[in-house]
């Protein structure tokens, strides 16, 4: 898998945008985008992607919520490529096509399985890539600190599946990838969530 950020430089309040691709273009890849942010100078970054002959730079959407910092920019890009995209059943954004708690999906070379995340906002979506360990976490709270929050009470069995798989790496949808003492981290948040309230 392989993992390019499109909006890791931007001036502009986004999310990140993250291209997934395989190392060696095969045509059974799905050249994929994980949410689309907000910042128009991520087309020319999209257009100056290698692609393998026959080969689009995208082929699928994922959006992990509708958030305008995470969608703002998904017309423009259906506009230049028309590609289906798929977010949660209740996503605000039209024309989705839904993706459902613990289903498998094919982003780059990889299948990833879907987690409903439902916390930050009811329409929220992680993607996990079991053979790589790679979290796509969207705006769910990861590092989650103290004990005082407020959660959906839907959150916490997906956050203890989540820490029931080898996560190596955790792209999350602002700020930069976390790769040291993931699993720590982790056990560290699910102990304040379960001490947390859940409305």
């Amino acid at each position: 898998m392989h993992i390019r950020n499109l909006t890791g430089h931007s001036t502009e309040y986004t999310s990140n945008v993250y291209h997934i691709s395989s190392e060696y273009l095969q045509l059974s890849d799905q050249a994929s985008l994980i949410d689309v942010g907000r910042d128009v100078t991520m087309l020319g970054e999209l257009r100056s992607i290698r692609t393998g002959i026959g080969k689009k730079p995208i082929e699928q959407i994922f959006l992990t919520h509708s958030h305008f910092d995470h969608a703002g920019l998904l017309h423009e890009i259906l506009d230049r490529y028309p590609v289906p995209v798929y977010a949660h059943p209740e996503s605000r954004v039209q024309g989705i096509i839904p993706v459902h708690d613990k289903q498998m999906i094919h982003i780059g070379d990889q299948d990833c399985e879907v987690i409903w995340g439902e916390t930050h906002s009811e329409d929220s979506v992680c993607y996990f890539s079991h053979d790589e360990g790679v979290l796509f976490s969207g705006d769910i709270p990861i590092r989650i600190y103290t004990d005082d929050g407020i959660y959906n009470p839907a959150f916490l069995p997906a956050f203890e599946r989540i820490c029931s798989y080898d996560v190596k790496e955790i792209y999350p949808g602002h700020g930069d990838p976390i790769r040291e003492g993931v699993g720590h981290m982790l056990e560290e948040s699910l102990r304040n969530l379960k001490r947390s309230k859940f409305t």
